[in-house]
């Protein structure tokens, strides 16, 4: 079988990579201001493909797990140059957030020091910010707008990994039997379906799940146990997560403070803060969830960075196997029943999971400083980071920044 875009020339491949890696090092914002920075560098100035074939792609990444953006790129890397353009792409869009993260990550100071006090309000401004762009694109009627609310609901009161599977499945489920969308019959036959990296997907789902599960009774006995389990962690997460790397905010809040407590709801929070002023992909934030765990397991700077790295593998291998597998049929594959009557459902409760992470952080934020002699500051920064954002004059980074500079100028 032939790929789509296999004779696309070699210079023509590398200016794509360079384009690719230029946004890598500017795309801030997560995916709701990616997406119109790819229409503007890789459709407007590059001519790479059309606006239509782009979000097509788009939309088809949206109901895999996974980082839908990257996702996206890798899969337009598959179009234009086959497997080896797709793979150059994906490292090309992540690394340099991923190197500049991991930097932070290992740092013995940077991450300790007192001018992070004011990612805590920041990242719930952030997380109110998502959940108030993300229910905009629900699509319209009672049950999807039921299935938000209860899976923000569940979410919020049950801090178990398993909400998020059961969630995505029933909403689906949900959606699929009693949802309004009507449905387009497939008129393509599917073809001859390779399945060699689905396999390998469930097969290193299943056996790293298995192998963490038995590791993690045993973590403290095994030296090897700890960094494997986070690969784990980080694998299930990428595996489950959809809509985004919001949604994977919400299950790092339940799988690395409350479930498995592996750092603070602060440490994590200086994560979520630092990984909306990085370019690329918001799921880089394995890096820092598998980094900081090892570094409060006592592990010196070469664990941390294995850690950092397992992170990385982990956290981005089941988007990029399903995109290997998924795209040379996704314009058939998204047409039949199953697919597309759910996905109105799995949206909803994704979407949902970003409404009870932003409740947890904000609950553990007033709960702080909700109170006559609560510092104002902490008010103020939650306050301006909203509105900021709300207005979208400011941009994500200079929040960030800001916030920082509070944290050095203002006094304790």
């Amino acid at each position: 079988m032939s790929h789509p875009g296999a004779k696309i020339g070699k210079l023509r491949r590398w200016h794509f990579i360079k384009a690719v890696f230029s946004l890598g090092c500017t795309a801030f914002g997560g995916p709701q201001m990616h997406i119109p920075l790819f229409v503007k560098k890789l459709v407007t100035e590059k001519n790479f493909c059309d606006k239509n074939t782009l979000l097509d792609i788009n939309a088809f990444c949206s109901i895999l797990p996974g980082p839908s953006t990257t996702q996206t790129i890798t899969a337009l890397g598959f179009k234009l140059g086959g497997p080896r353009l797709a793979f150059q792409a994906l490292l090309a869009w992540l690394l340099p957030g991923a190197i500049v993260l991991t930097i932070l990550t290992v740092s013995p100071r940077f991450l300790a020091n007192h001018h992070l006090r004011f990612m805590q309000p920041m990242v719930a401004a952030f997380m109110c910010f998502a959940v108030y762009k993300m229910a905009k694109l629900i699509s319209k009627g009672a049950l999807n707008y039921t299935i938000f609310a209860l899976s923000g609901l569940l979410s919020f009161l049950f801090h178990s990994p398993l909400i998020f599977p059961i969630g995505i499945i029933a909403g689906g489920f949900l959606s699929a039997n009693f949802g309004n969308r009507k449905f387009i019959p497939n008129a393509k036959p599917l073809g001859k379906i390779k399945l060699v990296n689905l396999t390998l997907y469930f097969t290193i789902f299943v056996t790293v799940g298995v192998i963490g599960l038995l590791l993690s009774q045993n973590e403290k006995l095994l030296g090897v146990a700890r960094p494997l389990v986070l690969f784990e962690n980080c694998y299930r997460m990428g595996s489950l997560a959809f809509g985004g790397g919001n949604t994977l905010a919400a299950m790092a809040v339940d799988q690395y403070v409350y479930h498995k407590p592996r750092m603070t709801l602060d440490e994590l929070n200086i994560g979520l803060g630092l990984i909306q002023g990085m370019p690329g992909p918001n799921f880089n934030i394995g890096i820092y969830l598998s980094g900081i765990s090892m570094k409060n397991l006592q592990y010196g700077l070469d664990g941390q960075l294995i850690g950092c790295f397992l992170g990385l593998v982990g956290i981005f291998l089941p988007g990029t196997l399903l995109i290997f597998f998924a795209y040379p049929f996704w314009d058939r594959l998204q047409t039949y029943p199953i697919i597309q009557r759910s996905l109105d459902g799995i949206f909803a409760a994704s979407t949902g999971f970003i409404l009870g992470a932003a409740l947890i952080l904000s609950h553990y934020f007033w709960l702080s400083h909700l109170h006559p002699n609560s510092d104002w500051q902490y008010y103020f920064i939650f306050i301006f980071s909203l509105l900021a954002l709300l207005s979208a004059r400011i941009s994500s980074p200079l929040i960030v920044i800001g916030t920082i500079l509070a944290g050095v100028f203002l006094p304790l």
